[in-house]
């Protein structure tokens, strides 16, 4: 866990100090993460073929939305799409590496629930990651990208169901970490949904005689 929350702060550093470089540069920074990805996929262990590096991005992009206000939230909601995009692609190596090794050693249709989940979280990123991409974002309605964007939360809940079977000295941890976060969306839902109109001050129209 140590890991997971050393990358996690020093990605939001990256974000708040470098965010506009990083919405500049996004296509070099993809590339990179392709080859870096490539690379950790031909290794036996590193902290991306074990999702930890995915799973740093993906908390990021998740506290994004619930975060109040402020300069922090600014910044990374300038660059919550190529966190988003990076996290995924990391997320496809770990989970690519996994499969593999299943079919490899036979036990893919015997595998843990949690390796399942993981699966079908992958799954319903796919197309949360193909139309993060903003030339394609653009030929979709807005009102059918929130719609399909809604999918996120399911994602998020795999995930923390994925982290959380595998049931290892880490699990109390995701368990706290996502916790919070379902608390502070639902809470945020409730606001909204309790939020009192604002008034609109209507000038009178001059009486014409």
């Amino acid at each position: 866990m140590t890991v997971i929350l050393g990358l996690t702060i020093i990605l939001v550093l990256f974000a708040y100090f470098f965010h506009k470089y990083i919405r500049k540069f996004n296509k070099y920074i993809y590339i990179l993460a392709i080859i870096l990805g490539f690379f950790s996929y031909l290794q036996e262990i590193t902290i991306i073929n074990l999702g930890y590096v995915g799973l740093s991005f993906f908390l990021i992009v998740m506290f994004m939305g619930v975060l109040e206000k402020s300069e922090v939230k600014k910044r990374l909601m300038g660059i919550r799409a190529e966190y988003a995009i990076l996290g995924t692609i990391f997320a496809l190596v770990h989970g690519l590496k996994f499969i593999v090794f299943s079919v490899d050693f036979y036990f893919f249709w015997e595998a843990p629930v949690n390796f399942y989940l993981g699966i079908a979280s992958l799954l319903i990123c796919a197309p949360l990651f193909i139309t993060s991409f903003m030339w394609l974002r653009k030929k979709i309605k807005g009102k059918s990208w929130k719609k399909l964007h809604k999918l996120s939360y399911l994602f998020y809940l795999l995930v923390a169901l994925h982290l959380i079977l595998i049931t290892n000295q880490r699990m109390w941890y995701y368990i706290v970490i996502f916790s919070i976060y379902f608390l502070l969306k639902g809470l945020m839902i409730y606001q909204k949904m309790h939020a009192k109109p604002k008034e609109v001050n209507v000038k009178p129209k001059p009486i014409q005689v």
